[in-house]
């Protein structure tokens, strides 16, 4: 039985000292347990395939990432086109703004001239020029003014003149009863 502990011990030690020598010129290899290689190799394999499918995901993540970003880089043009009309509509309402105020103050003006001095305290002044010009138009429609009508009399004179002196004693019977019938109607 010491034999086989002495074999045994000899065998475990063996596959680190070789069998036989070599010259010193080449490495010596080491040689590995079937079971041992087939272990490494499996965890090798089962490593590799998720270092494969972890750099598939991230390839995966990537493409969406860039894609997205396309996307916000899309909704980023189309913001900034529409951001560029806007500013130049702005402009060009603030531009005709300003000639239709200029024209409105010229319409006032037009309108307070043809108003009598006595009325411009009349008109309010915390108006916009806007509200000035359309409470003017409305006072002149009523008449506050008195610049739309003339006076007109009330009834008929009472002691109206003879539009036409004719001589009586050169008429017929006949023209005298017409001219006397068209008084009285």
């Amino acid at each position: 039985m010491a034999e086989e502990t002495q074999v045994q011990e000899q065998q475990t030690t063996a596959p680190e000292a070789p069998a036989t020598k070599e010259p010193e010129g080449k490495p010596q290899e080491h040689l590995i347990p079937k079971s041992r290689f087939d272990e490494v190799n499996t965890k090798y394999k089962d490593v590799q395939g998720k270092l494969d499918q972890l750099l598939a995901e991230r390839d995966t993540q990537a493409k969406k990432t860039k894609e997205q970003q396309g996307k916000f880089e899309e909704l980023y043009k189309t913001a900034a086109d529409e951001l560029t009309k806007t500013k130049d509509g702005y402009k060009t309402a603030s531009s005709r703004v300003e000639q239709l105020e200029s024209v409105i103050n010229g319409l006032l003006e037009a309108k307070l001239e043809g108003i009598p001095k006595d009325f411009h305290d009349l008109v309010p002044g915390n108006l916009t020029p806007e509200a000035k010009l359309e409470w003017l138009a409305m006072a002149e429609q009523k008449g506050l003014f008195g610049t739309g009508k003339q006076e007109q009399p009330v009834g008929q004179a009472t002691n109206p003149a003879q539009a036409q002196t004719t001589d009586l004693n050169q008429l017929s019977s006949i023209q005298l009863l017409k001219m006397g019938y068209a008084q009285r109607a």
